[in-house]
């Protein structure tokens, strides 16, 4: 005789509590190992023992339908696992410095900047306010005075100009005008090891914000936005597993776009968004976490 729903979804709600408390017993002897870690030093991310273990739980199961929502599930847990692992490893201060130091304000007394066509009015008005502010404390009000600007043709020009030194900053549209895609210009940054500095809006328009960028690792008081950057390989939730840790941690992404990077095997560089600053605990978890599972991870600027 078929049961009834009700006495049938009791049964469902008994096997999920039993469920719940074996994920939490799990989620204790994960502590023990975060423990472990912390104190020789042994990374939290076991390609490897993840390999073995998923390939384990899927032998496990009785049918192909089983054997795959079971490697599914475990996914999941050890990526919960993981999750753990960081907050506690940043917790105990064992979160790598990111090399950023923090300043309160730009100094552009005897400076250079380089701009393309399409930036040169915002530039100038972007250094022009820097000059009043400066006026204001007893300096020069030109801003030609305040910081020369140097004109090229590209923003790939523009990137060797700072690179050789020639200027001290660049100021460049975000986005392509064609395209009004962001991710060939960040991958520049990204190439030559700059960072972004400050962001400047000319007005409401996308198309009309402009990014400060220089070579030096540096992060302006009150900076509540970052952009990073990281790799990931042309495989079945990859990238799922990686932003993951923004939604673990509550963070806000403002942006995704990617650039292929390789054809053969197929490969991507993925640009992100976030809101928030690099002392912020969470966003200390979720670095220390995608800079452990991702290629190549940077992080391309905290600014505001």
């Amino acid at each position: 005789m078929m049961k009834d729903l009700s006495e049938i979804r009791k049964d469902i709600d008994k096997i999920d509590r039993q469920i719940v408390d074996l994920y939490e017993e799990r989620m204790v002897l994960t502590t023990q190992v975060a423990d472990y870690k912390i104190s020789t030093g042994k990374q939290v991310f076991d390609p490897q023992r993840e390999h073995d273990k998923l390939n384990a739980v899927a032998d496990m199961a009785h049918s192909d339908f089983s054997s795959h929502g079971a490697r599914e599930l475990f996914e999941h847990i050890m990526s919960m696992s993981r999750k753990k692992q960081y907050q506690l490893l940043t917790e105990h201060g064992k979160f790598a410095p990111t090399g950023f130091v923090e300043i309160g304000a730009l100094d552009f007394s005897h400076a250079a900047a380089a701009y393309i066509d399409t930036s040169e009015a915002a530039a100038r008005q972007y250094f022009s306010q820097w000059a009043d502010r400066s006026a204001k404390d007893g300096g020069d009000a030109d801003a030609s005075g305040v910081c020369g600007l140097l004109r090229c043709e590209s923003w790939r020009e523009a990137c060797e100009t700072l690179q050789k030194e020639e200027v001290n900053y660049l100021f460049l549209p975000v986005q392509d005008p064609a395209s009004g895609y962001v991710s060939a210009n960040y991958n520049l940054v990204a190439e030559y090891g700059f960072y972004i500095l400050e962001e400047y809006h000319a007005s409401p328009e996308p198309k009309d914000r402009y990014i400060l960028i220089a070579r030096d690792r540096l992060s302006l008081s009150g900076a509540d936005k970052i952009t990073i950057c990281f790799e990931t390989p042309d495989a079945c939730g990859s990238l799922y597993h990686l932003m993951s840790h923004l939604t673990y941690n509550n963070l806000n992404m403002n942006r995704i776009e990617s650039i292929v990077i390789s054809r053969d095997p197929l490969d991507y560089r993925f640009f992100m968004d976030l809101s928030g600053n690099l002392n912020d605990s969470a966003i200390k978890n979720a670095i220390l976490g995608m800079g452990s599972e991702a290629r190549n991870f940077k992080i391309l600027g905290n600014y505001r």
